[in-house]
């Protein structure tokens, strides 16, 4: 193996990007002169990566949505696969975003007998379950970033390898300020305009309802990179204008003096997790994907911070429990009571350290290069 080797990355939805971002920089601190090619977004190709198609058009949620963007879809995979075909890279790394990927582009890859390394795993454990014989067959390995998933490969006969979770770098600088000193209450709508139209207002009843009793309320909403300002700022009611300042940050960064978080269900529950903020997660998709969904997962939280906790740390309130008022009341429930927000607090720090060291990124692009020699 020497530094010339190609790597495709092929990576969906901001948080995808963010990830492969990071790990295009750690596989170029390991192999200096390798080419990386792929779909991804603004954060990948700021990293260097050479993008076939950008990630930002293949962003759904929900098996209904899915529809809409389908000429989108399927112009990301003609794109992808031409490129397998006509470069031939040495190895292809999948993140996450499972539909597209085990789909459309891993059994295609295979033909090509191109080794394909699985990095951030489906949510085959909270559903699908039947999935992991099919990706056992397509995959060499599969590098994965929370506890609990090591073990359920790994009953499942599948070369798995744990590397930590890539928000763990992210947060190793993290301001942690006392609790006193925060104030603001983040709204955290996502990163899709699907779930942004469905849930932002929805957040923003909810803040409108607390204001009444807590009239001097600051809030932010910090902004998803796929996201234009002004697509939020017209949501906002008149009445909320001046206590709402709109971010355009890191959401590290944003976290610092936020005291409270309503979170839309996904990676962003467990950023605010790493910032110790307590928070209320929502999370409503079209009626349809709800209904087939409901019958097809088999996990008693949709939360990470839940489900990597293995006990309910924080409320969730999902599809026609995401009310404004429910979720006021729950804000109420642990705002306005000191020992329930430092009790959630607490287990939010252990939960924390129960992710482990940072360095995610790293030891997954040592596993990768590990790969790569073997295919040689």
């Amino acid at each position: 193996m020497n530094n010339l080797s190609h790597i495709v990355i092929v990576a969906g939805e901001d948080s995808g990007d963010f990830h492969g971002a990071s790990l295009a920089t750690a596989l170029r601190n390991k192999l200096p002169q390798c080419r990386i090619s792929g779909i991804g977004g603004r954060k990948m190709r700021n990293n260097g990566v050479d993008l076939v198609f950008p990630s930002n058009r293949l962003a759904v949620v929900g098996i209904a949505e899915v529809l809409s963007r389908l000429p989108d879809i399927l112009a990301g995979c003609k794109a992808i696969r031409k490129h397998l075909r006509e470069s031939r890279p040495d190895l292809l790394v999948l993140i996450d975003f499972p539909d597209f990927n085990l789909h459309l582009v891993a059994p295609y890859a295979r033909k090509l007998k191109i080794p394909i390394v699985y990095y951030i795993s489906p949510q085959v454990w909270a559903w699908r379950q039947r999935r992991v014989a099919s990706i056992n067959k397509l995959v060499e390995k599969i590098l994965v970033i929370l506890p609990f998933e090591e073990e359920f490969y790994r009953r499942q006969g599948v070369a798995v390898e744990y590397v930590g979770h890539p928000l763990l770098d992210e947060f190793k600088n993290f301001n942690c300020k006392p609790h006193n000193e925060r104030s603001d209450i983040a709204l955290i709508p996502g990163s899709r305009h699907s779930e942004i139209k469905r849930l932002l207002p929805i957040m923003l009843t909810a803040a409108c309802l607390y204001t009444r009793e807590k009239a001097n309320t600051r809030f932010i909403i910090p902004v998803a990179p796929s996201i234009e300002t002004e697509f939020i700022r017209k949501m906002i009611p008149a009445g909320l204008l001046d206590q709402i300042t709109l971010l355009r940050q890191p959401l590290s960064t944003a976290l610092e003096k936020v005291s409270f978080a309503l979170v839309t269900s996904g990676t962003a529950t467990l950023e605010t997790a790493l910032a110790e903020v307590p928070m209320v997660v929502i999370y409503k998709v079209n009626q349809l994907s709800y209904e087939l969904g409901k019958r097809l997962i088999s996990v008693p939280h949709i939360s990470l911070v839940n489900l990597i906790a293995e006990e309910e740390i924080v409320p969730e309130l999902i599809q026609h429990e995401a009310l404004p008022e429910k979720i006021t009341a729950k804000m109420r429930a642990l705002l306005d009571n000191p020992e329930n927000n430092l009790r959630v607090c607490h287990k939010l720090k252990a939960l924390k350290e129960k992710l482990g060291e940072a360095g995610a990124p790293d030891r997954a692009a040592e596993a990768i290069v590990n790969v790569l020699r073997e295919n040689k």
